[in-house]
């Protein structure tokens, strides 16, 4: 199978997230699209919500995008969750003959050298950049691809700033599965803090 891993703090997912999603498992001729909440981020600060809750809205917005699969791999796997670590889990778990595909935005692109093993990761999956504003996703070594996409103007930060200081314009701004999910689990409550994951 062509498999599509799709990691991310996805704090709070949104309209975006679906869109790389979709494109990639067209434009790639993916049979699957695997969403991957992250658990212990090695280059950002925690997450706002918690795994649990990003877990669930994440698993609300990829049941609107076909050939989607959430997983929640990554909080059985020693921290930080390194990607090396987590695509040699899902090599064992889906087993041999699969071609993996890598799917990040240029903003982690841009700092995928200080990632834990580089080469090893680019050994593992053909990375999938997609574009995101104020990143040049142009230097792509032999292999990867430039996913073409609009870039797209929303980040989890901002749909977080916004919460904390007009919830119900960002919950209707929001796609319906994760605005719902966001009001039955009460997440991101009124004067909590942003925190600094995009």
């Amino acid at each position: 199978m062509r498999l599509g891993v799709f990691g991310g703090a996805f704090d709070p997912p949104h309209a975006a997230h679906a869109a790389v999603a979709r494109a990639a498992r067209t434009r790639l001729d993916l049979d699957r699209v695997i969403w991957l909440p992250t658990f212990h981020p090695p280059h950002k600060d925690a997450p706002a919500a918690s795994f649990a809750d990003r877990l669930a809205m994440t698993r609300a917005l990829a049941a609107t995008v076909p050939g989607s699969e959430v997983l929640d791999l990554e909080a059985s796997l020693p921290a930080p969750s390194y990607m090396l670590n987590t695509l040699e889990a899902l090599a064992a778990a889906y087993g041999p003959g699969h071609d993996w595909h890598l799917i990040l935005g240029a903003d982690n692109w841009a700092g995928f050298a200080r990632w834990h093993r580089p080469e090893a990761v680019l050994a593992a999956a053909r990375p999938v950049v997609y574009p995101r504003a104020g990143y040049d996703s142009a230097a792509l070594p032999p292999g990867a691809l430039l996913l073409d996409v609009p870039e797209a103007p929303e980040k989890s930060t901002t749909y977080r700033e916004w919460l904390a200081r007009d919830r119900a314009a960002a919950l209707a701004d929001l796609p319906a599965p994760v605005a719902a999910c966001i009001r039955q689990r009460g997440i991101y409550p009124a004067g909590a803090t942003a925190g600094a994951t995009a």
